[in-house]
């Protein structure tokens, strides 16, 4: 899958943030407001997530539409920024959500890192873009009702869910830029090896469902047990 452009810079080798794309970003917005001095969230990653707010609303348009990959984030920034965007995005969920049961300070953090360490470890180029995706549905229930909170085994369902939706958008992508560019014979030949790819992929996708849905149990017992340390 594309890796994604660049990071674009100005002169002071910051992504640029505009007024524009901060006003259409409610979790850069909040991303921006948090902490002070050395606690603040970086700009530029504030940017980055900006910057992918309204390009994609399905798997299909997510595919090629050159946003930075969450990958190519992390190089730039840190695993720990990555997850305080993913807290971030939670924590706003259970804020639409109005929820009866918050989770847990220590419980929403580990969760955050457990699923930006699942989106790492896929194959299928994650952006904000497809983050923001999965939290729509979240929110709009259509990734399952949420009776009384949210809770880890909705959320990594949600993303695994989308997993396999993206490696299905790839194979349609990639068999319609063969089509376009060698024509409908070599055409298939070429999409023979993507598909097998994808298929591959997608056997993943669920070695990592049934990896997540074993890690959600052992959450609970660890957040019991006092192991999470609350931080993103």
């Amino acid at each position: 899958m594309p890796e994604g452009k660049q990071l674009s810079t100005t002169s002071n080798n910051a992504v640029a943030l505009s007024r524009e794309s901060l006003a259409c970003c409610p979790v850069a917005q909040r991303l921006l407001s948090q902490g002070a001095g050395d606690n603040s969230f970086p700009t530029a990653a504030v940017a980055v997530v900006a910057n992918a707010a309204g390009v994609a609303t399905t798997a299909a348009e997510s595919v090629g539409c050159g946003l930075t990959t969450v990958k190519l984030f992390v190089k730039h920034f840190d695993e720990r920024t990555f997850a305080a965007v993913i807290l971030t995005h939670m924590t706003m969920l259970e804020d639409m959500l109005n929820v009866a049961r918050p989770m847990k300070p220590d419980a929403m953090a580990a969760l955050a890192k457990q699923v930006a360490q699942m989106l790492l470890d896929d194959d299928m180029s994650w952006n904000f873009a497809d983050i923001q995706i999965v939290m729509d549905r979240l929110a709009k229930g259509e990734a399952g009702q949420v009776y009384g909170g949210v809770n880890a085994p909705m959320v990594t369902k949600a993303f695994t869910d989308y997993m396999c939706e993206k490696a299905n958008a790839f194979i349609d992508y990639r068999e319609r830029e063969a089509r376009e560019k060698y024509g409908s014979g070599l055409g298939r030949e070429r999409t023979r090896a993507d598909y097998d790819d994808a298929v591959r992929a997608g056997e993943r996708v669920k070695h990592m469902a049934a990896r997540e849905a074993y890690q959600n149990g052992t959450l609970q017992k660890d957040i019991k047990k006092g192991k999470g340390n609350g931080k993103a």
